[in-house]
């Protein structure tokens, strides 16, 4: 699947213990986790479920590399420090698109990364690493776990993921508590480097992602060639009204 991209606009714990190192836009390299998991997924898993590394195919990095640049362009031009990247339907890639877009930014020295789960109807980002996770983000999100007990690092410098663990019941309930916006409010705060990037769930098919709106800045908008419908794509242009669009994605295009 080769992502073919179009650019459109209309506390958490980064715990990265300075030692000796680069010194760009406030972050010091390399930065070491004292607090958060850090994670080592096998090659094998990486490979099999198509996540950004430095043997992915030049066609690969060089899209998600030119993604990454719309949206940091957007971003410092307008003080934004937050996306979520969405879909319209189950099946559009969205999830893959959220994963490789945070790797890619990470990858920069300017920024670092948190990548928020926030599918909890179906959280699926740990699985893409190979790491079953204790606690998520619907047990911080409910007070009953630490920020820093549910972080991973999934050994890519300046990237830390917050991942699900378990479908939840309630879910749009969850995330509309004052509890969840003073969360988002926080980790969105903390650093002035960090991007943080919102995994959600398909926008037509569930009220999560309409309550979530207020949580970020801007959308990333990812649409499945020969799957996405016309009325879809006009329905979540209607719902986004007023949201804007940093970057769209086109999945599995035919040439």
């Amino acid at each position: 699947m080769k992502p073919i991209l179009d650019q459109h606009s209309s506390a958490g714990e980064i715990v990265g213990n300075a030692e000796a190192g680069r010194d760009i836009s406030g972050i010091q390299y390399p930065i070491r986790y004292s607090r958060s998991r850090v994670h080592r997924p096998p090659s094998s898993i990486l490979r099999k479920n198509r996540i950004l590394t430095d043997k992915a195919a030049p066609d690969v990095a060089y899209s998600y590399k030119l993604l990454r640049t719309h949206v940091f362009g957007k971003l410092q031009g307008t003080g934004y420090n937050s996306i979520a990247v969405l879909a319209g339907r189950s099946g559009e890639g969205a999830t893959l698109t959220a994963i490789n877009l945070a790797i890619s930014i990470a990858l920069d020295p300017r920024a670092t990364v948190l990548l928020i789960d926030l599918n909890l109807r179906d959280p699926s980002i740990h699985r893409y690493f190979g790491y079953e996770p204790a606690v998520g983000v619907a047990d911080v999100l409910a007070s009953s776990a630490r920020l820093e007990d549910a972080l991973f690092n999934p050994d890519i410098e300046g990237l830390l993921v917050l991942p699900g663990r378990s479908p939840i019941s309630g879910s749009s309930e969850l995330l509309a508590t004052q509890a969840a916006a003073n969360f988002v409010r926080d980790v969105r705060s903390r650093y002035s480097s960090r991007i943080v990037i919102f995994d959600l769930p398909p926008l037509l098919e569930a009220e999560d992602a309409i309550v979530a709106m207020p949580f970020y800045d801007a959308s990333v908008v990812v649409i499945r060639d020969c799957h996405c419908q016309r009325d879809d794509l006009l329905r979540m242009a209607e719902l986004l009204k007023g949201k804007p669009i940093v970057g769209t994605v086109l999945n599995n295009a035919k040439y």
